[in-house]
């Protein structure tokens, strides 16, 4: 082992999916203390020639034994969202740090257990809404905090595309628990739950199917917040191909914020390229919008370099298993709403 990697995690990842190669592996390379040790595939060849197109050390054609090597002292989870639960499990019981990509399971109940075992085995758990380690959205955190809006009323949000193009894609299949609420609405969930800083007390929602898949290809909702702000948004898979639609707005009793790439900069994830951003803060009347330039930053390798240090520092992490969990509690409530055809009230 080369001195210098004794201050930084030796990340392992499970699976080849789109997202690490994309997104996760630059992020971890370019972190600060950080560094990609091993990859695995259930075919050994996709592991060796993730590993070699990357650079990483090793390549295992069995998950188990990437978490039997005592040279990983984390995992990136991309796998599809029905196996988040199993492979959690097995990573902390090999002592290994998990970051899982969102949802960060197929229920809150499932995501309960995740939580439960990692805290059994000393180990930490967090879901991957990279999201939150922008700067532009702790931008608007702070601006919210500040009040420069005023109280907070509404937040609305949007993140559609068109249908994934390949038939076997993951989020297509059922049995796989894909669906456009787990693949693209819950960061809609989540970004309410981070901006208001609280837990929905209730749920509206109409809820979609896919004629042939058979997944839930649109889905809008309402929720109802104890300070009485209500979060809309709408997500679907029903752009036309190529299109992809992606913001939230944040209503207050004197202003708004706009956010117009608020979850994921393409730039990045289609070709590594980072860019800077824009905020639009409008004032009461909605007469004057300030637009505030936010510098170019990788949410990706902010996000690796934060739950790094938390591991390296002992730190416990802002946004632990729990938060994750409760944000499955409102997706499960949204698919309640949506089957029944009634507003769901959370305990």
């Amino acid at each position: 082992m080369n001195t210098s990697d004794l201050r930084k995690v030796r990340w392992g990842i499970l699976g080849c999916a789109g997202v690490a190669a994309a997104v996760a592996l630059p992020g971890i390379r370019q972190s600060r203390n950080g560094i990609p040790r091993a990859v695995s595939s259930r075919e050994i060849s996709k592991a060796t020639d993730f590993a070699g197109r990357f650079g990483i050390e090793k390549a295992y054609g069995l998950y188990e034994d990437l978490l039997n090597d005592p040279d990983v002292d984390a995992v990136y989870i991309p796998l599809p969202n029905s196996l988040h639960y199993e492979w959690t499990l097995k990573a902390a019981r090999k002592s290994k740090h998990v970051l899982c990509e969102k949802p960060l399971a197929r229920s809150a109940e499932e995501a309960r257990a995740m939580a439960q075992t990692c805290r059994e085995y000393g180990v930490l758990l967090m879901e991957a809404f990279a999201y939150r380690f922008h700067p532009q959205n702790l931008l608007v955190k702070r601006l919210v905090a500040e009040g420069r809006i005023g109280r907070i009323i509404g937040i609305t949000a949007v993140h559609s595309s068109g249908l994934p193009s390949r038939k076997a894609d993951i989020r297509l299949s059922r049995e796989l628990s894909g669906g456009v609420l787990m693949d693209k609405g819950c960061y809609c969930i989540d970004v309410a739950r981070f901006l208001l800083e609280s837990e929905p007390v209730s749920i509206c929602a109409k809820v979609d199917f896919h004629s042939k898949s058979g997944v839930d290809d649109r889905v809008t909702a309402m929720l109802e917040f104890p300070s009485g702000a209500r979060a809309l948004f709408d997500t679907s898979y029903r752009l036309q191909d190529g299109a992809y639609q992606q913001g939230y707005e944040v209503h207050g009793e004197t202003g708004r914020i706009r956010v117009p790439w608020g979850f994921v900069q393409l730039a990045t994830y289609r070709s590594n390229q980072v860019v800077a951003t824009t905020i639009y803060v409008t004032d009461l009347l909605g007469l004057n919008t300030e637009e505030i330039a936010v510098p170019a930053a990788h949410q990706w390798q902010l996000e690796f370099e934060y739950f790094s240090d938390c591991i390296l520092q002992h730190k416990p992490i802002a946004f632990p298993s729990e938060d994750g969990q409760l944000n499955m509690r409102a997706i499960d409530a949204i698919y309640e709403s949506g089957q029944k055809g009634l507003c769901v009230t959370l305990k």
